[in-house]
């Protein structure tokens, strides 16, 4: 239980989620940024970080599939659900 290195994500990050079987760790924020990583031995690379929506801070992965859920409370007055698929290094919508 000790620290082993630092990585940038959002501002008050408070949602993670991992992919078992592709090694992605998800890491949500309150400021709406989304940082996805790749574990790589023992070490977390990062794959990219986008600004998703304001207060994107729910995110789940789909163990079987691999999509990845982010249910958004207000975008233009109404609630979605925004679906993503990985692709090998990035994110598809």
């Amino acid at each position: 239980m000790r620290q082993s290195s630092l990585a940038r994500v959002g501002n008050n990050p408070d949602v993670l989620a991992y992919d078992n079987e592709l090694r992605r760790l998800y890491v949500a924020s309150e400021s709406g940024i989304v940082t996805v990583f790749e574990l790589r031995a023992s070490s977390l690379a990062e794959l990219g970080r986008a600004r998703l929506a304001a207060h994107a801070h729910s995110v789940a992965v789909d163990q079987a599939t691999h999509h990845v859920f982010f249910p958004l409370q207000d975008i233009d007055g109404h609630p979605v659900l925004r679906v993503m698929r990985p692709t090998k290094s990035r994110f598809a919508v």
